[in-house]
């Protein structure tokens, strides 16, 4: 089973309202919920949930879009 790895460059915006975005990649999802995106208030949630939260993804979008690349 793939481990999830935050990539602070990659998957982390600011959401424009003093708070981050955490953008899964293609493959990942977060465990409670069938979503790839999450908003958080400060980097340390973000780590937190990172390394707690995220599970391998199986969805239709996800599966696509591995398989093509």
């Amino acid at each position: 089973m793939k481990k999830y790895r935050l990539d602070i460059q990659r998957d982390v915006d600011p959401d424009g309202y003093g708070g981050l975005m955490l953008h899964l990649p293609f493959g990942f999802r977060f465990d409670d919920d069938l979503v790839h995106v999450r908003g958080y208030d400060s980097m340390a949630e973000v780590r937190e949930s990172a390394r707690r939260d995220v599970i391998p993804c199986d969805c239709a979008e996800c599966k696509a879009h591995l398989m093509m690349g």
